[in-house]
């Protein structure tokens, strides 16, 4: 294969991810944050840098630059790390900027490397203590992004606890992309063992130039999950007020619950939120959200969902031979859409709408 090509697309790699990166700088708003990504870009795409240096042979004519303190494999996954941070439901909450400081030693080191005789940099780049070094950033980048997985997994937890609707906020292309980027840090650490053939290179490029287009794109759609009670809760916390409510207080308030919602059939709100029962019953929306959480061992989305196919169910019933579309009637219960609707039908029957009328009703 020429070698042309591989360097052309990881000079394409590059220059895109460069002005991806600069874009999302300058479109970080209020209720969009793209600061982080946009050094995320950045940063990822530099590091492929050292690369198309050796494919241009560039190194080769011009060994002052060997070691040049571009490798940020130590901060790059952190700064996505902040970025998942401030566009979660936990936002309002401490942001750990810590997971940046090993990054940022590794910066200053390569920066104190640079200045070195050109024989020092040339023996450190081909001893294994400059592997470990980079093995090293590549085992943090993967502990960062599995840090990334959990803190989604109780980000969508929270949201399903606050929300009816969780469509556009569970971020669930945060979870794609970590594993894609764990793929990654894992043939990073091959290519350290193993010659990887100028097809592989090839592929892996092109992979990248769809991943950071994607992520670009992704990011500026993206805005900010904002909770909407006062202060979101970690699960930590949640364990500790679980601890502070009485049974009594709980049975209570669940009773009041379920006779407002079902009386105000208020599940039919396409944006239906635990703040509008909060409100309508004076309580705080912790409470609210731990009292179904408790009683019922469900989620604020699964419990509104519940009462949504209830009254799906009954319309179905009424209109078996009617014109009532599936469209019409997840909009009539409640539902942002079909797709939705359809989902949490099948959780709750074990079958889709279309058959449950030919199981059930017609027959």
């Amino acid at each position: 294969m020429d070698s042309n090509i591989v360097s052309l697309v990881h000079a394409l790699g590059i220059l895109q991810g460069l002005v991806l990166g600069i874009i999302l700088l300058f479109t970080n708003k209020k209720y969009k944050s793209t600061l982080f990504l946009g050094l995320f870009l950045i940063g990822f795409a530099i590091e492929f840098l050292p690369i198309l240096l050796h494919d241009l042979k560039i190194l080769e004519h011009n060994p002052g630059l060997i070691l040049i303190p571009i490798n940020f494999t130590w901060i790059i996954f952190p700064l996505f790390f902040i970025y998942v941070q401030k566009i979660s439901i936990f936002s309002n909450e401490r942001i750990t900027y810590r997971v940046l400081y090993p990054g940022a030693i590794s910066i200053l080191f390569q920066f104190l490397l640079y200045f070195l005789p050109d024989a020092a940099k040339e023996f450190l780049r081909n001893s294994h203590i400059f592997d470990a070094y980079f093995i090293l950033g590549l085992l943090y980048s993967a502990y960062i992004v599995y840090r990334i997985n959990l803190y989604i997994k109780n980000h969508i937890d929270e949201v399903k606890n606050q929300f009816a609707s969780v469509k556009n906020r569970q971020l669930q292309w945060v979870r794609f992309f970590a594993a894609f980027c764990l793929a990654l840090v894992a043939v990073r650490i091959g290519t350290l063992f193993i010659d990887a053939t100028p097809f592989l290179h090839l592929f892996i490029s092109s992979i990248n130039l769809i991943f950071v287009f994607s992520i670009a794109i992704v990011g500026i759609i993206q805005y900010n999950v904002i909770s909407v009670a006062n202060k979101s809760t970690s699960p930590e916390k949640e364990n500790i007020l679980k601890k502070e409510i009485s049974n009594n207080k709980i049975l209570e308030l669940i009773n009041r619950i379920d006779d407002y919602v079902i009386d105000s059939e208020i599940f039919t709100k396409l944006d239906l939120s635990v703040v509008d029962i909060a409100s309508a019953l004076g309580e705080h929306p912790r409470d609210i959200s731990l009292a179904i959480n408790t009683h019922y061992n469900k989620n604020f989305n699964t419990y509104i969902n519940e009462f949504r196919v209830n009254k799906a169910k009954k319309l179905l019933k009424e209109n078996v031979l009617g014109n009532l579309s599936v469209e019409g009637l997840s909009k009539e219960v409640g539902f942002h859409s079909k797709a939705s609707f359809y989902t949490a039908f099948k959780k709750s029957t074990g079958t889709t709408p279309k058959n449950y009328i030919d199981r059930f009703l017609i027959s």
